[in-house]
């Protein structure tokens, strides 16, 4: 090959090279020099499939009240959820039953809106009830936690006579309710509260506490204790023993935030004790001529 062939290719391939190179560098420019950014993904409303059982007694509004009662908490669609309680006893020797639902929207590393409401029938007088519904919300601030329903209620109303001159009525009108607590997590496994009631047109203050068993694996058992000191006989405490049962082994802080809204049954029935009246008749004896105008004994 002559001098001027090996001369030209060699420019030729020094061209090529050149433009490859810079093609390769200015892609290389054009990279971006970080990981685009993903937002992350909040955790589902439920944690799976999970449900609780309780058996409660004590006292509620001068009167025994012992049962039991159950929730299940659905999963549904991303950051919703659904939960059914219900409840089922003796109150004041007479059976009482009750059920509410929850339908909510939750990211368990803030809090919970839905919507809520709540039957509870009672076998006093030919038969009780009162029906709320409301909207439910919740704040999760650290280890404190803010929760309350607030919304309407309604009933029934009952009359029975309970001896000569007396009588017992319960007017369940339609008003406003609330049921309001702030907890606190003393440790992941063990929570206080302090709250306000308004049912039945009283008020009261909420005070309880819950302690988890020592336990491990998918099922929890916790002893929790409650009470109620208000006006008139809006006071009551009762407790007992719950068990817990979800997917995975958790704190009783992350159950309540992940796995199980609060089940606000059974002091429901305030909203029916607080609508009670009791009365009596007056009863007069006419005089000699069949009116009480020469009554001289006060009888009329």
């Amino acid at each position: 090959m002559s001098t001027r062939a090996r001369l030209l290719s060699t420019t030729i391939l020094s061209s090529v090279s050149a433009i490859f190179i810079s093609t390769i560098s200015a892609a290389a420019a054009d990279m971006p020099t970080k990981a685009p950014f993903i937002a992350p993904t909040a955790a589902p409303a439920v944690d799976g499939l999970n449900w609780k059982f309780s058996a409660l007694g004590g006292s509620l509004a001068d009167r025994a009240l012992g049962g039991a009662q159950g929730s299940i908490a659905i999963p549904l669609d991303g950051q919703y959820g659904l939960q059914l309680d219900a409840a089922a006893g003796s109150f004041d020797g007479r059976f009482f039953g009750a059920g509410a639902a929850h339908l909510f929207w939750r990211d368990p590393s803030r809090g919970l809106v839905g919507l809520y409401a709540s039957h509870t029938h009672w076998d006093e007088i030919g038969g009780l009830h009162v029906t709320q519904f409301a909207g439910e919300g919740e704040a999760y601030l650290g280890r404190f936690t803010l929760q309350g329903v607030a919304g309407i209620e309604f009933g029934n109303s009952q009359t029975a006579f309970t001896g000569v001159n007396t009588f017992d009525t319960y007017d369940i009108q339609t008003r406003f309710f609330d049921k309001v607590n702030l907890a606190y997590y003393v440790t992941d496994d063990a929570k206080v509260f302090v709250g306000h009631r308004y049912l039945g047109g009283k008020n009261a203050v909420a005070l309880g506490g819950e302690v988890a068993l020592p336990s491990s694996g998918p099922i929890k058992f916790a002893a929790f204790v409650e009470g109620r000191a208000g006006e008139g006989d809006f006071h009551g405490i009762w407790g007992g023993l719950r068990g817990y049962w979800g997917q995975n082994s958790k704190s009783l802080m992350q159950r309540h935030r992940q796995d199980d809204p609060i089940d606000w049954l059974p002091e429901t029935l305030f909203s029916i004790t607080n609508s009670l009246t009791q009365g009596a008749t007056v009863t007069t004896i006419p005089d000699g001529d069949g009116d009480c105008d020469g009554d001289a004994d006060g009888d009329c």
